[in-house]
């Protein structure tokens, strides 16, 4: 099969894609990986075929725009950009996904792609799948929806689904009716989600059923399969890059450090970050390997207990710390709990206080909001961390989460699915 891997945003929304893609290779499939074009060197250096999607990820992220809309700390704030980004630059983008359909005969799609490949799909009548790093937004009576947690019994839990519908609806549905208006489709009339939902596609939540086990009154399409691992044959005839030298000299001349980074969520409020980095490297003892990621991090401090890197390979070094600080994804908790480290997630938006309040019911780790983070919290999240029955927890769970077959189980689920 020749499969296309549509995908938008930041880096956590292209890594998983990764092993999926290498997974679907290793049985012989053709696989491209359609990504904003600041992921080409990321993705080709897999050996993956890459297709750019116009834009900039980290350039909108970090604009001045961008990075005002980040220090406000609000998540509906941050959404409304981000489609007012892909609305500014709508027309050269749709044509990038046109391109991009061109050479593929099946699509794999996530969320922030649904109102452009579906329709492209739906016009070109091909078959397509969805993919999801999140907490699941398929309606169940078991639990609400993440942000709606406020109470739990069924009739309520659904009304939380149909909600958040109809909030989504809203962000989409200009673009939504111009673009299928521009394909020649018929006009919609229901929401998007409901259109969709009635085609019964295959929808794939990449994520542990360990953490989030998957409800019992879901139709058969929807699926939780477990979070995406690059596969063991490429692991071991693509060991990880060697560690940098100083880095690795930093490593060895003391205990294991914290890791602190928050990738590619992007911080606005840089400056209380800086801060409490400094009063930790003042009133501890702690070593912290800080990762700036996307950050824009000025003035950061210099310690012999603090090394700074923009990234650096967790398979390598994961094991090599204590424990991790980071803003909550779903790929680097999967890394962070592979490698048994507890964890304390800062979250910012969309789903990571939902993982923050996951880690904490399983008692793997601390949540604290960013609009909430102080030393003194932080001080005491790094302490409770280190308790013996929190470290059991993490490395429990971490096992359980080794054992699972995620990729296995969702090239499986496309391989049937697109061969009906």
């Amino acid at each position: 099969m020749n499969i296309g891997i549509f995908t938008y945003g930041t880096r956590g929304d292209v890594q998983p894609y990764i092993a999926m893609a290498l997974g679907l290779m290793a049985k012989g499939h053709r696989v491209t990986i359609a990504a904003p074009e600041n992921f080409a060197s990321l993705i080709e250096g897999f050996g993956i075929a890459f297709h750019p999607l116009y834009g900039n990820a980290e350039e909108g992220m970090n604009s001045p725009l961008g990075q005002s809309v980040l220090r406000s700390e609000n998540t509906i704030k941050l959404m409304k950009y981000f489609f007012e980004v892909l609305r500014d630059i709508k027309t050269p983008l749709r044509k990038s996904y046109l391109d991009g359909f061109d050479k593929v005969d099946f699509i794999i799609a996530n969320l922030a792609t649904l109102q452009i490949t579906s329709a492209i799909a739906e016009k070109q009548n091909k078959k397509i799948a969805f993919t999801y790093f999140m907490p699941p937004v398929v309606p169940t009576s078991e639990f609400p929806l993440a942000d709606f947690d406020f109470l739990n019994f069924p009739w309520y839990n659904k009304l939380t689904y149909k909600l958040a519908y109809a909030f989504y609806w809203k962000f989409i549905k200009e673009e939504t009716v111009e673009f299928r208006e521009e394909l020649g489709l018929p006009v919609l009339k229901e929401s998007l989600v409901t259109h969709i939902g009635k085609q019964k596609l295959l929808d794939l939540y990449c994520l542990s059923p360990t953490l989030i086990p998957q409800p019992k009154d879901w139709d058969e399409n929807h699926k939780i399969t477990g979070f995406l691992t690059v596969p063991k044959h490429y692991r071991e005839n693509h060991p990880p890059d060697e560690i940098p030298q100083a880095l690795n000299h930093w490593l060895t001349a003391g205990e294991k450090p914290i890791y602190m980074g928050f990738g590619s969520n992007g911080v606005g409020n840089t400056a209380k970050f800086v801060s409490i980095l400094n009063d930790i490297l003042a009133k501890t003892n702690e070593r912290v390997l800080f990762c700036t990621g996307w950050g824009l991090f000025d003035n950061l401090p210099v310690h012999e207990n603090l090394f700074v890197t923009k990234y650096v390979n967790h398979e390598a070094i994961l094991p090599k710390c204590k424990a991790g600080i980071f803003h909550g994804g779903a790929g680097t908790l999967a890394a962070m709990l592979r490698n048994h480290l507890p964890v304390i997630i800062i979250s910012f938006y969309t789903d990571q206080p939902t993982w923050g309040k996951i880690i904490e019911r399983m008692n793997l780790g601390v949540h604290i909001p960013v609009k909430k983070l102080n030393l003194d919290k932080l001080l005491a999240a790094l302490k409770y961390v280190q308790a013996d029955d929190v470290k059991r927890n993490v490395a429990k769970i971490g096992q359980q989460i080794n054992n699972e077959k995620g990729l296995e189980n969702v090239v499986r689920e496309i391989e049937l699915y697109f061969n009906r």
